[in-house]
């Protein structure tokens, strides 16, 4: 299972960082936190390709209020 997690600031996260700490240690579940990647490296579509193809489910993590955010600009 690949999670990929889109927080900016999950330390602050309630929810979030909720799940994050209660799946972090399932052996079969990989967390990418986008935020804290290199740039060349979010937006490599031959890792994601390889890293996506591999895994048997792909879970989004977003932040539900910074997301609301982005839709009031």
């Amino acid at each position: 299972v690949v999670v990929l997690l889109t927080h900016p600031n999950i330390k602050e996260s309630r929810a979030n960082k909720a799940l994050m700490d209660a799946i972090s240690d399932m052996g079969e579940v990989a967390i990418y936190n986008l935020y804290e990647m290199r740039m060349e490296d979010a937006f490599n579509a031959e890792i994601w390709s390889t890293i996506i193809s591999h895994a048997s489910a792909l879970v989004f993590s977003v932040s539900v209020l910074f997301g609301c955010r982005l839709l009031l600009y």
